[in-house]
């Protein structure tokens, strides 16, 4: 029993970590998309939806998605997905005119 408690805090180190750069990663993606450089926004929403998605199929493979001990997880990366979804549709922020 223990292992599979060790196995778990291991689990949750590095999706934390994982959880912690998607966050970054957004955050850069709405400066860059309020300055209005295109192409890098392009870029960082894809890295950022690549790794929130990449994190709920992480979770979902070792069957840790539906567990109580892991909602947080799952609900971290599943809201750092959605607003960046959300944010593209509304070209939010937009740069402004000048």
């Amino acid at each position: 029993m223990y292992r599979k408690q060790n196995r778990y805090k291991e689990l949750e180190l590095y999706l934390t970590g994982a959880i912690i750069a998607n966050a970054l990663l957004f955050a850069l993606y709405l400066i860059i998309a309020g300055t209005g450089i295109v192409w890098l926004k392009i870029i960082t929403a894809f890295l950022s939806l690549a790794l929130a998605a990449l994190i709920l199929y992480f979770l979902y493979i070792n069957k840790e998605m539906t567990r109580p001990r892991s909602f947080w997880i799952t609900v971290a990366a599943a809201s750092l997905f959605l607003c960046t979804l959300v944010s593209l549709i509304c070209n939010y922020p937009a740069p402004g005119i000048n």
